[in-house]
């Protein structure tokens, strides 16, 4: 089985607005932990990073992780921000593809590929 620890890049559309960044994991059997770092650009407002630590599985096709911590970095005042689960396939061009949410009906569409160390 295929293990996606290493770090990725991240980009994700969610509407209104878009995030990039990068994710790392580590994988040991199917049981993913890592992180995700992203600046989040949302239309007409200002850029701020998110950085989210994550657990979740891969189970050689499926992935699935969700945030456990968030943390808001570069922001000018602290709000809440709901921790996102994201849920997609490994495909056959090397990338993570799928769609994320949060429990505030927050969708968006994400893509992961490989950086090669």
């Amino acid at each position: 089985m295929k293990s996606l620890t290493g770090r990725w890049t991240f980009n994700e559309d969610f509407g209104f607005g878009k995030d990039e960044g990068f994710a790392e994991f580590t994988q040991i059997g199917e049981a993913l932990t890592g992180v995700v770092v992203y600046t989040e650009r949302i239309d007409d407002e200002t850029p701020f990073r998110v950085q989210q630590d994550v657990e979740g599985s891969f189970d050689g096709v499926t992935f699935k992780v969700t945030g456990t911590k968030v943390e808001l970095l570069d922001v000018e005042k602290e709000f809440e921000y709901h921790l996102d689960t994201w849920e997609g396939i490994l495909n056959a061009n090397n990338q993570i593809v799928g769609h994320s949410y949060d429990d505030h009906d927050c969708f968006g569409v994400f893509v992961m590929e490989p950086i090669e160390s």
